[in-house]
């Protein structure tokens, strides 16, 4: 009896856990957007927030883990739109990586570039981290190489892993000269793709080079 009265308000306890946690993060991206990564403070997205310091510690951690906790849900939207299975063409795939991430930073370009800009400098996206952004990120594109290799696109010649690392740097070398301010979004899609289709070239099919090639051309004339 006890339990069956109980069990309802712990779920409600946990649904307002959540939409408070859902709000914090809103401000959170708000509060970044607004004045910068450097400005963003725990004390004022306490204030705006209606909630206290200790309450926004408890939830999230310091600074940094509240801007990761943000770039987790990112990796995680891009992972769940690529895990679709009528993503069978590779330059299909590659394109629709690309395509995903910059619908989402069209979202709030203002704080990606913010976020990304004072991540970096702190380090918060450091290779070292195994449950870090960048190891996350690396497997989204390690699963777009082993799903063409496993249907005979790519040769296996090269390991998926450090197919998957050209892959994704030549996305994050554009990502960085787009937060620096260097290349719009349109830009970043096309510098991407081409490195992301050269990566790919080294290990193709004698069919899919051919398509490469072709698709390189449309890009790039």
């Amino acid at each position: 009896m006890e339990n069956s009265q109980t069990a309802p308000g712990h779920a409600t306890r946990q649904a307002n856990k959540a939409l408070r946690r859902e709000r914090i993060l809103a401000n959170a991206r708000e509060l970044i957007a607004g004045k910068g990564f450097d400005a963003f403070t725990i004390n004022e997205l306490a204030s705006i927030s209606g909630v206290s310091i200790p309450t926004v510690h408890n939830l999230f951690g310091k600074k940094n883990d509240i801007v990761l906790e943000l770039f987790r849900e990112l990796v995680n939207r891009i992972d769940e739109a690529l895990a679709q299975p009528d993503l069978v063409d590779p330059i299909e795939s590659l394109e629709a990586f690309i395509d995903k991430l910059l619908a989402l930073y069209r979202e709030d370009e203002t704080f990606y570039r913010a976020a990304f800009l004072g991540g970096e400098r702190l380090g918060l996206f450091e290779h070292e981290m195994t449950d870090g952004i960048f190891n996350k990120s690396l497997r989204v594109a390690e699963r777009l190489c082993e799903r063409a290799r496993d249907r005979g696109h790519l040769l296996g010649r090269i390991d998926s892993h450090w197919l998957a690392q050209q892959v994704f740097g030549a996305q994050r070398l554009a990502r960085q000269d787009w937060v620096n301010g260097y290349i719009n979004l349109v830009q970043y899609r096309r510098q991407a793709l081409v490195g992301m289709l050269l990566a790919f070239a080294a290990d193709a099919s004698p069919q899919l080079h051919g398509q490469i090639c072709a698709r390189l051309e449309h890009l790039t004339g």
